[in-house]
């Protein structure tokens, strides 16, 4: 069945800058000529390093994410390039498919403040002649081209511009082809190198294409002005492999941490029992709750809701979903009960419902597993929980005549292949459908001996047939996974966990199918198990070549179901040992590679210079320096929700900023009055959820007239609000018990403190948590243009529930584990509290065990003087005394 085979994927090949020396095919000459250890141990030390293909590079972040978070890159921050003769930039681009908008400038070279050469993508109408564009000055120069989809989205494209002064030549090369144009003016003088979005004087720009770029090479009058390879982990400080000019970045999205940290990308929330749905095909995640269904883009990273015109969907806690991948349909069923109901987005119903009321019973198939096939149009469910019973039955509903069915679960009359199980992972392979692991026993029976399975069993439903491929052995320590297995690339991968804990953690791991071979891939996820609470599930989207791990969470009382997605860009890395193993502290190899390459050097030369005293044989000047493994990263800055939307958002933090559904922002049209009045209902609403009375609104913004004449304004300027809130859908100003409320769909309407005020008043705060609401204070300190007599104890309140949040988490991790995600906190509580002792003593120490020495002293030097202003005294700690102290 050709539905079984796996989707290729193209990964791109390794690639490396040229550099000068002696070529490949001199250096294997003289190599050949090596005593035989020295090649032996050649071999045995290049044998310990990895070789990377490129999956290096900065991603850039685009319209995805408001201007402030758009990602900048500047490789002349210092020091501009001036040229004579003549100026070639290089370097290596692609971009990120299924956004939504692909406009703005790659890069602008400035020359002498006054020029501009720019390279920028256009897909608007305008540009029919070719979507990137050249433009010199002010004008459109002759340049225009297109380069295919397939390579632009697909892999890596070289582009090449050149300049000569004499000629006043300007050329582009993309796409094996050279586009020509002559410049009006000299172009010789000294030029700045952005690209992206800058604030670079009149030059400055927020249209940014979503992309990425990786090598970029600069020279000028014959001479490197650098080679950035941007192969960067983490921080905005872009080295330059020539050792010459460095540059800068501003919210970077670096590629290499996409590849080996997985990305927290959505929160989603919706009331009550709810179940979820991959679309891998159409890269689309389906959240199914009972008044409406969320959908999330993975690529473009937006959420739309759907509220259901078929009324009240009666899920019941056995119910899951799937999509047909043929046509794209979307289907939630109950195995209990047998029935199955289809979607229409048009008319945005389902065709069925299910038994209500729901039967207290419950379900009799927690964490069964699921497939669809495309070759016979059917659901197959494997397994389960429930009533302290481990299932093994194989039910398979035929779409075309909605008939079930019960098949086989043996590979023998006699001895039965598929044992009774759940918390496996299964998934469509090569040759049918796989089951990897689970927890369960042989009679069924929860009471009579529960165990861990540790097989891999196959299923081909064409011949119904069952085989055991192979135990997993002792290489593979956690049997309980989510959902699902996804084959990406030849091997395996699943989510797996210890069921044993509720404050657990999901693991990639990556299998083969010949062998049991089990590799721990990226860094793992928070995962809360809460046995039938939880549910988790894997998914590989093949065209913006992601995997797509998701998490959801429902409250004690079933009122809510939240659902946390993440993304991780393959070729997967594989896990980081201090990541996956923290009690293994074996001695670090790099030092011995260091060692064994000076020996190896220094024998070479003296073996040359004794068979040949008269050759001058040397390395390369651009010999790249051995890879030292870096400290286990950490997600990226800007993968906070709080920053991810565009469409109807109400942002308090940094400036007041009000977006329709369009994405406008329509902050101006709130009239000084209008604004407090807004602002007053909608922060009594968030705090203390039932709003503010007409008494009180009265005291806070008409103290000063009559009760009539206050009731006179209030009701003007809140019948003119509520006609400009109309521009938010599912946002509007009701009364409600005497109170004035901003009601809202948490779901339709994002507002950051809201966001703010869950985490902060969690009872445990995660990793993802802290990125979160590092995301949300970065924007600055709330409402930092406002200035209003009732608002300074919100003021007050959030800066201590920030400092304290902060400084909180700080202090449950030590310092030297993450010492660039304890500056990053610092800063954060710099915003709210510039004299902070705590915050500028975990920010010196964390400097100082980075190795930024100067940076430790500029950081005490300032808070030291903030401190003088404040209290009129010297501080009286030295900066010695307090990297020495205990945080």
């Amino acid at each position: 069945m050709s539905h079984f085979m796996p989707p290729e994927i193209a990964i791109s090949g390794a690639r490396s800058g040229a550099r000068s020396g002696a070529g490949p095919v001199s250096l294997l000459n003289h190599l050949m000529k090596l005593p035989f250890f020295l090649l032996a141990f050649l071999f045995v030390i290049s044998a310990g390093i990895p070789v990377k293909a490129q999956s290096h590079g900065l991603r850039f972040a685009s319209y995805e994410m408001l201007q402030d978070h758009r990602t900048m890159l500047d490789l002349t921050p210092t020091k501009q390039v001036c040229v004579s003769e003549d100026l070639e930039l290089t370097f290596d681009l692609s971009f990120v498919p299924r956004q939504k908008t692909y406009f703005g400038y790659i890069f602008r070279l400035i020359g002498d403040d006054k020029n501009n050469v720019d390279l920028i993508y256009d897909n608007g109408i305008a540009a029919a002649t070719g979507r990137f564009r050249v433009i010199a000055g002010e004008k459109l120069s002759g340049i225009a081209f297109n380069i295919g989809d397939q390579s632009l989205f697909g892999g890596w494209n070289k582009f090449v511009l050149k300049i000569d002064v004499k000629a006043r030549k300007l050329s582009v090369t993309a796409g094996g082809k050279t586009y020509s144009h002559t410049m009006e003016a000299a172009s010789g003088g000294c030029y700045r190198l952005l690209f992206g979005a800058n604030q670079y004087k009149s030059f400055q720009t927020t249209d940014v294409p979503p992309m990425n770029l990786a090598n970029i090479r600069l020279t000028h009058d014959g001479k490197s002005a650098g080679f950035w390879p941007l192969d960067e982990h983490s921080g905005e400080a872009v080295h330059n492999a020539n050792g010459k000019i460095a540059g800068v970045t501003k919210n970077p999205v670096w590629v290499e941490k996409l590849h080996e940290v997985w990305q927290l990308r959505k929160r989603m929330v919706t009331s009550g029992f709810a179940c979820s749905a991959p679309d891998p095909k159409r890269e689309i995640l389906y959240l199914i709750g009972e008044d409406s269904l969320h959908t999330y883009s993975v690529a473009s990273q937006v959420m739309v809701s759907y509220p259901y015109q078929s009324g009240r969907l009666h899920l019941a806690k056995g119910n899951q979903a799937f999509v047909d991948t043929v046509s794209g349909n979307l289907y939630t069923y109950n195995a209990d009960q047998q029935r199955i109901a289809r979607f229409d987005f048009k008319s945005r119903k389902w065709d069925n419902n299910f038994i209500f009321p729901i039967p207290e019973s419950s379900t009799e198939y927690w964490h069964s597993n699921k497939f669809f096939s495309s070759a016979d149009s059917s659901l197959y469910l494997f397994g389960g929980y429930g009533h302290l019973t481990y299932k093994n039955k194989v039910q398979r509903y035929h779409l075309p005549t909605r008939q079930w069915t019960t098949m086989p679960t043996s590979d023998t009359a006699a001895a039965p292949a598929y044992t009774p199980r759940y918390l496996a992972a299964g998934g469509v392979g090569p040759r049918g459908m796989y089951i990897l692991g689970g927890y369960g026993s042989l009679t069924g029976q929860q009471i009579l001996n529960p165990r861990n399975w540790n097989d891999l069993l196959l299923f081909d439903p064409r011949t119904r047939t069952w085989k055991k491929v192979y135990d997993t052995g002792a290489d593979l320590t956690q049997l309980n996974f989510a959902n699902s297995l996804v084959f990406p690339d030849g091997y395996f991968y699943a989510l797996g966990f210890p069921k044993n804990r509720y404050n657990s953690e999901l693991q990639l791991v990556r299998g083969s199918l010949d062998k049991p071979e089990f590799t721990p891939m990226a860094n793992p996820i928070p995962y809360s198990f809460h046995d039938t609470h939880s549910f988790a599930d894997l998914f590989f989207c093949p065209d913006s070549k992601q995997l797509v791990a998701f998490t959801m969470t429902r409250s004690e009382d079933d009122k809510q179901t939240v659902m946390h997605a993440y993304t991780l860009l393959t070729p997967v890395r594989e896990a980081r040992a201090e990541v996956i193993t923290a009690e293994t502290t074996a001695l670090p190899v790099w030092p011995l590679v260091l060692a064994g390459m000076g020996l190896l050097a220094g024998a070479a030369w003296l073996y040359f210079r004794r068979r040949r005293p008269a050759a001058n044989f040397s390395e390369p000047e651009n010999r790249s320096p051995v890879d030292v493994p870096p400290a286990a990263v950490q997600p990226r800055r800007n993968a906070s929700p709080a920053t991810s939307q565009e469409r109807h958002s109400i942002s308090l933090f940094g400036d007041l900023q009000v977006t329709d559904d369009n994405g406008t922002d329509f902050t101006q049209a709130l009239t000084p009055l209008i604004k407090e009045l807004f602002l007053v209902i909608l922060l009594y609403s968030i705090r203390w959820k039932r709003g503010i009375n007409s008494d009180k609104l009265r005291e806070l913004l008409w103290a000063d007239k009559s009760a009539e004449s206050a009731r006179n304004n209030r009701s003007v300027n809140l019948t003119k609000l509520k006609a400009i809130l109309a521009k938010i859908p599912h946002c509007q100003i009701v009364m409600n018990a005497g109170h004035w409320k901003l009601d809202f769909n948490e779901n339709e309407v994002h507002i950051d403190y809201l966001d703010f005020m869950n985490i902060t008043s969690s009872k445990s705060i995660d990793r993802p948590m802290i990125e979160a609401l590092i995301g949300i204070t970065n924007k600055g300190s709330f409402l930092s243009n406002m200035e209003f007599e009732w608002l300074d104890p919100f003021k007050s309140e959030i800066s201590n529930m920030v400092v304290n949040t902060f400084l909180n988490y700080a202090g449950s991790i030590q310092v030297s584990d993450d010492p660039e995600l304890m500056v990053r906190l610092a800063n954060n509580i710099s915003y709210f509290d510039p004299a902070n002792e705590e915050a500028m003593v975990l920010k010196c120490k964390s400097f100082a065990l980075l190795g930024k020495h100067s940076l430790a002293k500029s950081t005490f030097e300032s808070f030291a003087r903030e401190y003088s202003n404040i209290y009129g005294e010297n501080f009286r700690r030295e900066l010695g005394d307090i990297l020495k102290s205990e945080v």
